[in-house]
Formats: structure tokens, sequence, C-alpha cells
């Protein structure tokens, strides 16, 4: 089968953190979000819809990819360099217009997602960095999911967004980790 498609492409990404422990539907037991555990399917919807990025303006999918370069026997005589590549890190950086609660735990170096009225000490977390399943839906222009990635992943701010007269405009990355169940599929 070939897959020939002009694409004008949207996306919708969403994070859950480890340790989160999210209701299955069909009377199933609770999952508890962990690399080991089976990735959380959408039933209930609320699965990733309560984790989801508002607003996501642009992502911008990169690799980092180690070369090697070998010099081995030619077969016409003599020698030939040849480059062996293995990429060592998928990467996806996303900016917004609107926050949540994650990514202000990440701001602020909290040990807890913050909760509207409630007092946390800042830069008790030094790391900047929390991991989780990521889902990345890239639709169509007519808002049907044409791709679907899931993978355990590590979500970092980059940029909190200025305070000034423009809206804050935040950056944040989601890198690849390990895992058997990071999947992909091309839905249409």
């Amino acid at each position: 089968m070939t897959l020939v498609r002009r694409e004008l492409k949207n996306a919708r990404m969403y994070f859950v953190p480890t340790g989160t422990v999210l209701a299955l539907g069909n009377g199933s037991s609770p999952l508890t979000v962990d690399v080991a555990a089976v990735f959380p399917d959408n039933s209930p919807t609320t699965n990733y819809t309560d984790y989801e990025f508002i607003n996501i303006e642009d992502v911008k999918e990169s690799s980092t990819v180690k070369k090697e370069t070998f010099t081995i026997p030619d077969a016409a005589g003599g020698y030939r360099d040849e480059d062996e590549e293995m990429v060592t890190q998928r990467m996806w950086k996303a900016t917004t217009h609107s926050t949540n609660a994650l990514l202000k735990q990440l701001q602020n170096g909290l040990a807890t997602i913050p909760v509207v009225g409630t007092a946390q000490a800042p830069g008790v977390k030094k790391d900047n960095c929390i991991d989780g399943v990521f889902l990345l839906e890239i639709q169509n222009k007519a808002g049907v999911v044409v791709e679907r990635t899931q993978v355990w992943a590590r979500l970092r701010l980059t940029t909190p967004g200025d305070v000034g007269p423009a809206t804050a405009k935040i950056e944040f990355s989601v890198e690849q980790l390990n895992s058997i169940y990071n999947s992909y599929v091309v839905v249409v």
C-alpha cells in the first residue's frame, strides 16, 4: 500500500504523568501510569483529555543522530568510507499560549501539581522534567486524526513565557524514552 498525501497538519498533545491513577471504562480496575504498565486507552475519554495541552501553536519534530565512519574494502579495489548512523534521541518541541498545571509545576519547581488556593514551596523539585505517557495526534485540515504516536516520554519546560503586554508564549519539549509499549500508527 502506498501512502501519498499532501499534509496540512494540526496537532493535539497529551501528557499523563507517572503515578497518575486513571479510572478505566467497562468496570476495569484503575490503572497507575508507569513505564512498566500498559499505556492507557481513551476509555473513558478523560484518560487523556484531562491532560491535553490546549492551543498548541506549532510542533517541531527533531532527532539526534550519532554518526560513525568506517573504512571498508571496496569491491573495485582499494578502500572507501562508509557512514553508519543511529538515531539516539527523538523529540518534539511545541509552543502554546495556554499554560497548565504540569507546566506550572516545572516552572516553579513544585513537589506536586499545583492546586488553586493551596500554597507550596517553590524550588523543592530540582529536576526540570516529568516522565509519563505522551500521546500525539496529528489531524488533517478537516480535523480527522491521521496519525497517532503514543510513547513513554520526558516532559521539559523550555521557556515559561514572558510577562508583558502580549500573551505569554510557552515552549516545552517532549523526549521519547524507551518502552515496549511505544507505538505509532497511521490511522487513515
